[in-house]
């Protein structure tokens, strides 16, 4: 029975992505009631994760209608992820509002060109931003999947020489980093107060083992920290 449930999500969502994407595609009540219902699990949530993801390989670059038909179903999926502690597929759909934009003839950018929005700019007011359990799994997930792709998930310690060991903690390191910078960026942009940035950071260069050299690289930073 739940493969079959996972059958019916993976095939639903696969179709109503798509027709996201299409211009002035026609999603009807129908399927919009079954959105709902489906990523009131995890996985309904999960499979609209995935492709939306995969969805960036055709264009990031979108249509004002498909803008705001992803600010819409992004949010409803946030909302579910956040009720449930699902921080997965939340993670999933974090990234791709930071991938996802349209440029805007009517927002004049600098110099009078115009400006590129983002998803990200209209879901600030999403209350998963505001967990600290959120943005400590989400990293450490990040984290991890950095590390499968570097070892292909082979990771022997006992049988590396020093110089492996060495380059492998130098990638960790290195990982960590890059990481951090990406993600207190994202929770700036969010609104993340500034206490719950440094404490994220303190804690999360810790468990990286970060120097602290580049704690202060990162401390001095007033892009991602200030």
């Amino acid at each position: 029975e739940s493969l079959l449930f996972e059958d019916l999500c993976k095939s639903f969502m696969e179709k109503f992505v798509e027709n996201m994407f299409i211009v002035d595609g026609y999603i009807c009540q129908e399927d919009k009631a079954k959105f709902g219902i489906l990523v009131q699990h995890h996985e309904g949530r999960d499979w609209f994760g995935r492709y939306i993801d995969l969805q960036r390989n055709v264009s990031q670059a979108v249509d004002e209608f498909t803008f705001y038909r992803l600010v819409q179903y992004f949010a409803i999926v946030l909302f579910e992820c956040n009720m449930a502690d699902d921080f997965g597929p939340a993670t999933s759909v974090m990234n791709m509002s930071f991938t996802y934009h349209f440029t805007s003839v009517m927002i004049p950018g600098r110099f009078g060109q115009p400006s590129k929005q983002y998803v990200y700019e209209y879901l600030k007011d999403q209350s998963i931003w505001k967990s600290p359990r959120f943005w400590n799994a989400a990293f450490l997930h990040a984290i991890h999947d950095d590390r499968m792709k570097r070892t292909n998930g082979l990771i022997e310690w006992n049988s590396m020489s020093n110089e492996q060991r060495k380059d492998f903690e130098t990638g960790e390191e290195n990982s960590t980093y890059a990481h951090l910078v990406s993600f207190l960026y994202m929770m700036k942009s969010f609104d993340v107060d500034k206490e719950e940035r440094e404490n994220f950071l303190h804690k999360m260069s810790v468990i990286g083992d970060l120097s602290a050299e580049k704690i202060s690289q990162l401390e001095d930073s007033a892009e991602i920290i200030s």
